[in-house]
């Protein structure tokens, strides 16, 4: 099932959201219509950069991710994203929060986490995203 569920969405127009990041191969929002999505993720490629790119509050531009996959990005990338797309904001998963989210760029992009105490070992925080 997890196969046939979005790449990620869009809401009113204005917040993007995903699990993991961005990608260096996409620029716009409506390029992620050309991705196949009923298939596992690829351990390479745009589709694999959306499920597990990172922000990093102090890069710049793409690096390559430590984990191995996806790529880590800096605010510049974010902003860029957001203007391209005449976007807000940025809204994604994946990486773990000691307070359940966190809030980077200037607001243009925050990581929701959902799972407290991760692991059972972590003790962090979760939270929850409501949009009005």
């Amino acid at each position: 099932m997890f196969d046939y569920l979005p790449i990620g969405a869009m809401v009113d127009n204005k917040v993007f959201a995903v699990h993991g990041g961005l990608s260096p191969t996409l620029h716009h929002v409506d390029d992620i219509n050309h991705i196949w999505r009923v298939q596992e993720i690829p351990h390479e490629g745009p589709f694999a950069d959306l499920m597990w790119s990172d922000p990093d509050a102090d890069k710049s531009g793409f690096s390559v991710s430590p984990r191995g996959a996806g790529y880590i990005f800096g605010e510049d990338v974010a902003e860029r994203f957001c203007h391209t797309n005449n976007l807000k904001s940025v809204y994604r998963a994946h990486q773990l929060c000691k307070d359940g989210y966190q809030i980077l760029f200037g607001g243009k992009l925050a990581t929701v986490w959902s799972a407290p105490n991760y692991c059972h070992r972590y003790e962090n925080l979760a939270s929850i995203l409501e949009l009005d």
